[in-house]
């Protein structure tokens, strides 16, 4: 069946909302959350060329253009990258795509990638913010990790952030955390992150961050308050962020 029947399926049904006896989500939706475990399990890795949108509709027994629907979001999202008349390519591994969710630009616009010092880590009871940003359990615990994040060697941010101890068992031992985070997330503990929210405040710096980010008490952060969420909207991680913004800027896009 060609892909100009108005979205259905081979058995006629309409791929954007129809269902099967086990799923009653739309089959695009199955198919990207298909395509997502792969990636987040290392089936299919950074960089790797996957099967093309015929061979993936035959596989998921769906129309081709069922497939391309699901690919294009992914796309959309930044998992998936396209490359003109050559394939469909699992997101690489370069620095881009490492720093893809840190939203710090230089004054030339162009994305800062920091490196980090100090960094710490420990496992604790989660505490009760921790339980109602993540939403945990009363007895679950969290690794808490700080870090100074620096770039040219100037440290700009003072980061504390919060994870389920169960979702990353061991990593509060491993001996040196890696500075991007969210790309060591998927491939070490197979936890992808999809989506963050952050909220945006001012705020003055107290003693230990000006100590820490080497400027005065009483001098203007930026506080990024960030929750980060797998593919099923999981929250996964909490991170504060507190920013001394020289000669830089966040920088938040919409839309296309």
């Amino acid at each position: 069946m060609t892909d100009d029947n108005h979205g259905r399926d081979e058995d006629g049904r309409d791929d954007g909302g129809g269902s099967d006896n086990d799923d009653e989500r739309p089959k695009y939706a199955q198919v990207r959350d298909a395509i997502v475990e792969r990636i987040r399990s290392g089936a299919w890795t950074q960089g790797q060329q996957i099967p093309s949108e015929p061979l993936i509709a035959a596989e998921f027994g769906v129309s081709t253009g069922t497939a391309r629907r699901a690919l294009e979001s992914l796309v959309k999202d930044h998992v998936l990258s396209r490359r003109q008349g050559a394939g469909t390519w699992v997101q690489g591994d370069t620095l881009a795509d490492r720093y893809r969710f840190f939203g710090i630009f230089g004054k030339d616009d162009v994305r800062i990638t920091p490196d980090s010092r100090d960094v710490k880590a420990m496992i604790a009871r989660a505490n009760s913010r921790e339980r109602s940003k993540l939403n945990l359990e009363m007895k679950a615990r969290v690794i808490r990790i700080s870090r100074t994040r620096t770039c040219n060697g100037r440290p700009f941010i003072a980061e504390n952030l919060s994870v389920p101890e169960a979702l990353f068992r061991n990593m509060a031992d491993e001996p040196q955390l890696p500075d991007a985070l969210y790309d060591h997330y998927q491939k070490a503990h197979k936890v992808l992150i999809m989506a963050t929210a952050d909220r945006l405040n001012a705020v003055a710096a107290d003693a230990a961050t000006a100590e820490k980010l080497r400027v005065k008490v009483g001098a203007p952060l930026l506080k990024i308050d960030r929750i980060a969420y797998t593919p099923h909207k999981q929250p996964v991680e909490w991170r504060v962020s507190l920013c001394h913004l020289k000669d830089a800027h966040y920088l938040a896009r919409v839309g296309g």
